[in-house]
């Protein structure tokens, strides 16, 4: 389940990428939030990629994806997340007994 859950996440960003007015899961607060600290991120990190290579890259890999976040309005974690809550949805109730009460009190 998995895999297939990982591969509706990655069509969604392909499509995203072509029509990203559909897809859009963040809200604009979120995107200015999102664009300023990933392009501050991605700043630190490809500066300081040569004085700390694991961390400046890892800073910059995190900006590039806050970045992309705050440019197109769609969050791969976020759409994951709620494909998951979705499935935990019950479709129907099986009602297996019933009880008539007369009086009440």
């Amino acid at each position: 389940m998995i895999n297939e859950e990982l591969n509706t996440t990655l069509n969604n960003v392909k499509e995203a990428w072509k029509y990203p007015e559909l897809f859009e899961n963040v809200s604009s607060s979120e995107r200015w939030l999102s664009g300023a600290a990933g392009g501050y991120l991605l700043l630190k990190g490809i500066t300081s990629i040569f004085s700390h290579p694991v961390i400046g890259l890892t800073s910059a890999a995190i900006g590039a994806g806050l970045l992309y976040r705050g440019i197109t309005g769609y969050c791969p974690l976020k759409d994951l997340a709620e494909q998951r809550s979705l499935e935990d949805v019950v479709d129907e109730v099986l009602v297996t007994e019933t009880v008539v009460v007369d009086k009440l009190g």
